[in-house]
């Protein structure tokens, strides 16, 4: 392995709350020991050997990553996995991108990207609002908008105002048209300032009443697209918004897509699309707090390591294996 993030469904699975569940095996430990899974589902690694089987279109110093949640354990320096398993990432669609881009371009960026296009026929000069702006899909949906001339309305907790001009500027440098407090949600100056905007698409990755003012500013005839709930909270839309807006309430989780409605050659433009941006500067990963990972580490030294990774705190982490 090169190196994996750490994502918050990584620690819903470890939870037992996620739907993909861990691959659990007796071969890490030792017949005579209890099956064990290993964390983690997202990362990059390179090939080292190939099996006899293996046919030639992957080979020694191929760079892949998993081909779905929950094939194999990412947390961990090596892997021996089934040809099934994996996808190969061209060299030619990674020159000038590091591993950690490469081994994080499964879900958030292609969260993103999907949310750009498969819900409203999105077009330049259109806007979407969206709330967890600073968060790994909103940071990546703000840059792949740009391209296409999609301006973007960008929601975000409210904080101590050195904090929050910080966040506000990081931003508008990605790319945002426009940053918001929660807070500022239901202001007169807010509203002022939507008056001449038709938001034709809203995303949610938060819940609650923070939706619920961001969903008023939706227009006739909207989508309302929901691919998370850090809140732990419901979605609730009043009755006039469906009955006088016809706002349409949608739901999205990459993984569904890429068992049920992707196709390869769908699957590589898309990551081919990325990567390209990412190649020439004009799209960057979500800040992370890498964690180095050596090869040989006792046992309770990793985990220590994924301990306080999973731990978060104010940063994400992601583990880098040398």
């Amino acid at each position: 392995m090169l190196a994996s993030p750490v994502n918050p469904s990584d620690l819903n699975q470890i939870e037992g709350t996620y739907p993909v569940k861990g691959r659990f095996t007796t071969q890490i430990l030792g017949p005579s020991q209890p099956a064990v899974a290993v964390g983690g589902n997202e990362g990059v690694g390179v090939v080292r050997a190939v099996g006899a089987g293996v046919g030639d279109d992957l080979r020694v110093g191929d760079w892949v990553v998993p081909r779905r949640a929950g094939e194999f354990g990412t947390w961990c320096t090596h892997a021996v996995v089934g040809r099934e398993q994996v996808t190969v990432v061209p060299e030619e669609w990674r020159r000038g991108v590091d591993a950690l881009t490469v081994g994080s371009i499964r879900v958030n960026p292609s969260t993103a990207y999907r949310l750009l296009r498969d819900f409203v026929d999105l077009g330049p000069g259109d806007w979407v609002i969206q709330n967890g702006a600073n968060s790994g899909v909103g940071r990546a949906l703000i840059q792949l908008a740009r391209p296409l001339g999609v301006r973007t309305i960008n929601v975000v907790r409210d904080r101590p105002p050195a904090e929050y001009e910080a966040l506000e500027r990081e931003l508008l440098d990605l790319g945002a048209d426009l940053v918001v407090r929660d807070s500022e949600l239901g202001t007169d100056s807010f509203r002022a300032k939507m008056r001449d905007k038709r938001v034709s698409l809203g995303l949610n990755c938060v819940g609650g009443r923070m939706t619920l003012a961001m969903a008023k500013y939706l227009a006739q005839g909207a989508t309302l697209a929901t691919y998370g709930g850090m809140s732990r909270q419901p979605v609730v839309l009043p009755t006039s918004l469906l009955l006088f807006k016809d706002i349409a309430a949608r739901g999205f989780w990459m993984n569904r897509w890429y068992e049920h409605q992707a196709d390869d050659v769908e699957r590589d433009r898309m990551w081919q699309s990325i990567l390209k941006l990412a190649g020439e500067r004009r799209f960057v990963s979500q800040p992370m707090q890498t964690v180095e990972w050596a090869q040989g580490l006792p046992v309770d030294e990793v985990q220590q390591l994924v301990r306080r990774a999973a731990a978060w705190g104010s940063a994400k982490h992601a583990f880098v294996f040398s």
